[in-house]
């Protein structure tokens, strides 16, 4: 993803403070690729927007689900922070995307075609830093995870009235046992894991 999830700075902080002799290695990389990785053995464990719970040869577990929301810039006259949005609206508004294959993309462009909306991108960047640098200028607006948006909390916030895009993340590893450093760190995850959602039971397929 484009910057760690909630909670996870600090589960890999309480790891290495637990483990000290354990190395963790992470990598940043588009959610599509992440399923093939796992199953070649480059990676134990993946924490991944995810929209579907079934990967073949792979075992996951639902972390959090929430709906994304409209960050625009705190501008006199804008609408006030929480009023709801339509897709119809946004999709007149100049927009901050992301590229296609990052997880953001791949909501929000899931979004408008259930509305039946097409939409223009203004600008298309792959970080999260200059999305919201061009949107605190005035520039656009940007469709993103509420959990992202409240990093920026000048930044007034819309939810949409239907047709939200959702975030939804998972950690992912192959199916079987996990090594010992890998189940271990995947508990200190899910322990530090801010909305403490769980599924019942992982779902393997």
């Amino acid at each position: 993803m484009q910057s760690l999830h909630a909670g996870l700075g600090q589960a890999l902080a309480d790891f290495h403070r637990e483990h000290p002799g354990v190395t963790v290695r992470l990598r940043q990389a588009p959610g599509g690729d992440v399923p093939q990785t796992l199953r070649d053995g480059i990676l134990d464990l993946a924490v991944v927007a995810l929209d579907t719970p079934h990967l073949r040869g792979l075992t996951t577990r639902l972390l959090t689900k929430e709906e994304m929301v409209l960050v625009t810039a705190p501008t006199t006259g804008s609408p006030p922070s929480g009023q709801p949005v339509t897709l119809a609206e946004t999709a007149r508004l100049p927009l901050v995307d992301f590229p296609r294959g990052w997880a953001i993309r791949h909501e929000v462009d899931k979004a408008f075609r259930s509305a039946s909306l097409e939409r223009a991108t203004t600008f298309e960047v792959n970080d999260v830093l200059t999305a919201v640098d061009l949107v605190r200028h005035g520039l656009g607006v940007c469709i993103m995870p509420q959990s992202l948006a409240a990093r920026f909390p000048e930044l007034p916030v819309r939810p949409f009235t239907a047709h939200a895009p959702a975030w939804t993340v998972r950690v992912v590893h192959p199916r079987g046992d996990l090594p010992p450093a890998v189940a271990a760190l995947l508990r200190r995850i899910r322990v530090n894991d801010p909305a403490r959602r769980r599924e019942p039971a992982p779902r393997r397929s």
